[in-house]
């Protein structure tokens, strides 16, 4: 991308304004029309129950923008509160025989969902966690090395909330197929960054959230469910938007087609309101150029770092990492408390030091800046 038009896009995002801003995989940055639909929910809070038309309206517009997002067929996502309880709706309904009742997790998946996974073996699942190499990123061939017979779900990440590994995922998800187990797949680090199409991707769940890279606000998650696995499960706690026909209040539970049949009661409509513009501008602009300028970015950020000698605790090659670059320091919560007096923010894991994920609206000078500054308080501490 061009100095002219990082520079266009930068007007776009309000907090480019103020910071040197470095942690989009923490908490993404809100465009600015964000803004406005957020003071549109505060009007329409002043309406009471006539705003329900309106909210129920652009409910549904959430709904076909994250289709639209992953390719996916219409009426084959369901809407969560996060991505835990998302993979919680599809974990209820399914149990272990006596032929599959093996879970596969790994060590770089998330831990609210390694937490919710390993629950399962009060259900009499056997929970199998593939370790990390050198904690750094887990090769394909590891994960398809566990998986036989006995199992019956591949539960792992695709791109590491920890470093930004990233899983060859086709030959996990053919292998887990080779034994009839279905793939649920955590694609929050992803969504948004990396391009995904839920019709090649050929896995069973793919979940997902607004408020990182798609710049939204938290409390939106969603779960693609392949159209065939979803007419196979019988949603175990089912709510009133889980219904068929929700507003018809029906003394009995017909699931809805689809996806839709996993989600429970009333959902929150501020996230709704808060996450609508960063799928549009994702949509609009394209995951595909976002994912490139964000390569090219941590590509020079990795560079810089072998310059002064800092140590990459990332996969360095383009296709093994998503858009975090993880790099080793001493003191890394004071590092980035110092950086952050600076007006350059991002975030730690202790065990492997400072985290750092450029926007695609970051420029080369900010992360100049960025690694400048890093090595005067490295020296520093």
């Amino acid at each position: 991308m061009s100095v002219i038009e990082v520079s266009s896009l930068r007007q776009q995002f309000p907090l480019f304004k103020e910071r040197n801003y470095l942690a989009t995989h923490s908490l993404g940055c809100l465009p600015h029309e964000a803004f406005l639909d957020i003071e549109e929910y505060k009007q329409s809070l002043f309406l009471g129950r006539r705003a329900l038309p309106v909210w129920l309206e652009r409910y549904e517009e959430i709904f076909g923008l994250i289709e639209r997002l992953l390719n996916a067929p219409s009426g084959s996502v369901a809407l969560g509160p996060s991505a835990t309880a998302c993979q919680a709706a599809i974990a209820a309904t399914l149990n272990p025989t006596a032929k599959q009742n093996c879970i596969i997790i790994s060590e770089l998946d998330f831990p609210s969902c390694r937490y919710l996974w390993a629950a399962q073996s009060r259900r009499g699942f056997q929970i199998t966690e593939v370790v990390a190499v050198d904690k750094i990123s887990i090769p394909a061939e590891a994960l398809v090395a566990k998986i036989d017979e006995r199992v019956a779900v591949v539960a792992i990440s695709l791109v590491s909330y920890l470093n930004s590994s990233r899983i060859d995922i086709n030959a996990v998800i053919a292998a887990a197929h080779r034994v009839g187990a279905i793939v649920i797949l955590d694609a929050y680090q992803a969504v948004g960054l990396i391009p995904l199409d839920v019709t090649t991707l050929d896995a069973d769940v793919v979940v997902g959230g607004t408020h990182k890279w798609l710049g939204g606000g938290l409390g939106l998650a969603f779960a693609y469910v392949r159209p065939s696995l979803a007419e196979q499960l019988e949603p175990i706690y089912p709510g009133w938007f889980s219904h068929s026909n929700p507003t018809a209040f029906e003394s009995t539970f017909t699931p809805a087609p689809g996806a839709r049949r996993f989600q429970q009661g009333t959902p929150a409509m501020e996230p709704i309101y808060t996450s609508r513009a960063g799928l549009r501008f994702a949509l609009e602009f394209g995951v595909e150029q976002i994912y490139q300028r964000n390569q090219s970015l941590t590509t020079y950020l990795i560079a810089a770092a072998d310059a002064y000698g800092i140590k990459v605790n990332t996969p360095r090659t383009l296709g093994t990492r998503g858009g975090t670059v993880c790099l080793g320091v001493n003191n890394p919560l004071t590092v980035a408390q110092e950086l952050a007096k600076l007006g350059i923010d991002v975030d730690t894991r202790s065990e492997l030091g400072i985290r750092v994920s450029p926007h695609l609206c970051s420029t080369e000078e900010e992360c100049d800046q960025f690694i400048e500054s890093l090595i005067k308080l490295t020296y520093k501490n």
